[in-house]
């Protein structure tokens, strides 16, 4: 591509119904409640008592593996508008993405705080009840902190952002794009923490709120790699901590 900036404009918008776009927005729902229900089934059948809260905390484990059916779903749809996974990435030049990323920073720290914020008093008006700690075994950790952040950074933002909303604005127009694709990856949060229907909502309404963040960094910066950078930094911060408590 000449241009160095991915808009939305620089994917044509192929004739796709609106229908099939939501499926495809809950692929990676689907696939965490699918792998999330066969390790509960697991654990219930070798007689485990907490088949459900083992199932959530293990829920990163299958995250690697969906990250590359996810990524490569984007790039097969994208090959059909002639278009490619790289034309999506698009990471130059890298000092713009950087100066994007740093402010993406600031704006994220804003949208994480409010979203904790509006998601625990909407659901638990006030602080969350406490929920029973799991200590991952120590190659969880290392997953969760070295892999896992760059493989989830790459995937929901060449998904939600980088995919989804170029084709939403198509039916929706440029705000109703953000609030469906940022509703639509949300829904991770009912997989994600399955067993918990507290902890399902409140994440359901924090990831709203970051998703409508993210999505109004894409329309501003026209590209994703800055996004990707910010994701992959909140991701490995809870990595690290995921680590630490393994370690210890």
């Amino acid at each position: 591509m000449a241009s160095t900036d991915t808009s939305p404009r620089a994917f044509p918008a192929a004739e796709l119904s609106f229908g099939f776009l939501i499926v495809v927005g809950l692929v990676r729902t689907i696939l965490l409640g699918a792998t999330g229900g066969i390790t509960a089934l697991g654990f219930t059948l070798v007689g485990n008592a907490r088949p459900l809260t083992l199932a959530a905390a293990g829920s990163k484990v299958w995250l690697v593996a969906i990250d590359v059916v996810t990524v490569l779903l984007v790039a097969r749809l994208l090959t059909r508008d002639g278009a490619s996974i790289r034309d999506l990435l698009n990471p130059p030049p890298f000092g713009k993405n950087v100066l994007y990323a740093l402010a993406g920073l600031a704006v994220m720290f804003i949208a994480l705080r409010l979203g904790s914020i509006v998601g625990n008093f909407l659901i638990y008006y006030g602080a969350p009840t406490q929920s029973e700690t799991i200590v991952p075994p120590v190659w969880i950790g290392v997953v969760r902190a070295v892999i896992a952040p760059i493989t989830v950074a790459v995937a929901e933002e060449s998904l939600f952002r980088g995919y989804l909303i170029p084709k939403l604005q198509a039916h929706l127009g440029r705000v109703g794009a953000v609030i469906v694709s940022a509703l639509l990856a949300a829904t991770q949060s009912f997989a994600l923490n399955i067993g918990d229907t507290e902890a399902m909502l409140a994440g359901f309404v924090s990831a709203f709120v970051i998703s409508l963040a993210l999505g109004g960094l894409y329309l501003w910066q026209k590209r994703i790699a800055p996004l990707i950078l910010v994701h992959w930094f909140f991701e490995a911060v809870v990595g690290v901590l995921v680590l630490v408590s393994a370690l210890h």
